[in-house]
């Protein structure tokens, strides 16, 4: 019956989490918008929820950006994430782990311009692609 209880809360975790990114994660979100980056928000791995997700046609490996608040500082938590995060490496993904103590248009610089020397490579051959096809189909 317990273990019925644990995902009956996991569940109601998922969905308030869904309704309700961080402050961070919206602004990073706009930004990301802004330079016309393809992401997916709040993407559910078989493990855990994604907080970005990227995936390229021409990149074999998804990365996986983690956007960790406070409640990730914490050592119990830290040791939870690392564990998960060392599992989702394991099964191929690609991990970007971003920490922040509190919000500052500052700070969502700081993490944005992380994200996008992650996607480095992936987008600019993302987007060589796209040009290509584009160019060959004559437009």
């Amino acid at each position: 019956m317990a273990a019925l209880r644990m995902s009956s809360q996991r569940s109601d975790w998922r969905a308030r989490l869904h309704a309700n990114p961080s402050r961070m994660e919206h602004e990073l979100a706009l930004k990301l918008q802004d330079d016309q980056v393809n992401y997916l928000t709040q993407v559910e791995i078989p493990v855990t929820t994604a907080d970005f997700y990227f995936h390229f046609p021409l990149e074999s490996r998804p990365l996986i950006v983690f956007v960790d608040g406070p409640v990730h500082l914490k050592t119990a938590q830290m040791m939870k994430d690392e564990e998960l995060r060392t599992l989702l490496r394991k099964r191929g993904y690609r991990i970007l782990e971003l920490s922040y103590s509190s919000y500052s248009d500052k700070k969502r610089d700081e993490l944005y311009r992380e994200i996008m020397s992650g996607l480095g490579k992936q987008r600019i051959l993302s987007r060589l692609s796209s040009a290509s096809l584009v160019k060959g189909a004559g437009f």
